[in-house]
């Protein structure tokens, strides 16, 4: 490592997880890190933080920071951006030829459409409802006596799942409580539940007239059953790679660079 060399800094502090990235000159990931997010956005900021390597942290020229917490700790970076620029930013940057990123946190979902000069053309966001989302999920396997991890891993190919008719969380839990009730088989209502996630994020990308090639971040982007429901959807395979949950961690530290170099 050379003394003159530079580094910047990104954090992605979601609802579920929090996750920090680092970059070199050459826009090359250096170190990266994922924690469960603590008590506060302040404090999972301080966890991430804590767990830079020495030999980093003196040489960070600028940090920003990105996700459902970065308002509240904006004035602890140099910079903050918003989930959809990162998201882009971070994608674009390690998979280039991406024209549709699918996005699906813990509490929301974004869909976000590339043009052909490889600018934000549109964008789609639910926030307002936990429905679809990977907290929706967690919730749901609890229920049905999966866990989270056996789920990620399920074959649904052959599976016929149950139309689940509310898109609403509430009513969507007596719909699978009622199920579990008739002795469903466990794999058909979870098959359903992906299917429900996949239909809620699909009706929402609509409006953004989403193209391939597709590739999808987030945690929810590690589910296999709700990435099978996706692509059946919208008619096209969806890429994802083991660095998906960083992409907005990446996008911020990308973003950090950027901001920088055109002071």
């Amino acid at each position: 490592m050379k003394d003159s060399e530079k580094f910047f800094c990104g954090i992605d502090i979601g609802s579920r997880t929090g996750k920090i990235t680092i970059i070199d000159n050459g826009k090359n990931i250096v170190f990266s890190e994922i924690i469960k997010t603590v008590a506060s956005a302040t404090k999972t900021y301080a966890a991430l933080t804590e767990m830079i390597p020495e030999n980093f942290r003196k040489r960070i020229s600028a940090s920003a920071v990105t996700g459902y917490g970065r308002e509240s700790t904006a004035s602890m970076c140099d910079f903050s951006a918003t989930e959809i620029t990162c998201h882009y930013m971070g994608v674009l940057r390690l998979h280039p030829e991406t024209k549709t990123i699918i996005d699906i946190g813990g509490q929301d979902s974004k869909v976000i459409t590339i043009d052909n000069n490889s600018r934000i053309k549109d964008f789609a966001m639910n926030d307002r409802c936990a429905a679809g989302t990977g907290r929706f999920l967690e919730v749901m396997m609890e229920r049905i006596g999966f866990s989270i991890d056996d789920f990620a891993e399920l074959d649904v190919s052959e599976v016929e799942p149950v139309k689940i008719n509310s898109t609403c969380t509430v009513f969507a839990e007596s719909e699978v409580i009622s199920m579990v009730s008739r002795d469903v088989p466990q794999n058909v209502i979870a098959s359903s539940l992906a299917r429900m996630v996949a239909a809620n994020t699909f009706f929402m990308a609509r409006k953004t007239h989403p193209e391939q090639p597709f590739f999808m971040s987030g945690g929810v982007s590690k589910l296999k059953p709700v990435r099978f429901h996706l692509e059946k959807f919208f008619g096209s395979s969806i890429k994802t790679d083991e660095f998906s949950q960083f992409m907005g961690a990446l996008g911020a530290a990308l973003f950090a660079m950027k901001e920088t170099e055109a002071k």
